[in-house]
């Protein structure tokens, strides 16, 4: 079993403002996993896809998505993690300032795990934070984000 504070974290947001709070947010509450930014959803593949080439490392145990970023989409790297045979398991969340209904419809069409409006205060920001250091303590993460890729894509290949 992989220590809690090991277990890594991508965050794939085009806003920088938002990248600022969140880790400001994560620091109030002593979260201190690994978080990896990604600045639009193009980068956000190349990552996760990069854990082919880098097979030693492990994949995030949690990937929260922007909706709205250029190159692609939260929901296109979404729906490519979720035809991804390593990643489709990977707990992902879509992280939107839209309310907007069918936006959320459509997230959770595509597999996402969860879908969070931005709050709009610090202190909602780190009512949040709490919730993702909680969840990471008490998970059972994917094969993906407790071993290595190159491990995690042998026990697959065996099932």
């Amino acid at each position: 079993m992989i220590p809690t504070r090991l277990l890594s974290v991508l965050l794939a947001e085009d806003d920088a403002s938002d990248v600022i709070l969140l880790r400001r947010a994560f620091k109030d509450v002593d979260l201190t996993n690994p978080l990896h930014v990604t600045t639009d959803g193009q980068e956000a593949v190349e990552f996760l896809d990069g854990a082919k080439a880098r097979p030693e490392e492990r994949l995030p145990a949690l990937v929260i998505l922007d909706l709205k970023m250029p190159r692609r989409s939260g929901l296109q790297v979404l729906q490519w993690m979720r035809d991804q045979p390593i990643l489709c398991s990977l707990p992902a969340v879509i992280f939107s300032s839209s309310a907007n209904r069918s936006d959320i419809e459509c997230a959770y069409d595509f597999g996402a795990n969860a879908y969070l409006i931005k709050p709009p205060s610090m202190a909602e920001r780190t009512e949040l934070a709490r919730f993702i250091k909680d969840w990471l303590r008490l998970i059972q993460p994917p094969l993906g984000a407790s071993e290595s890729f190159r491990s995690a894509q042998a026990q697959r290949a065996e099932r």
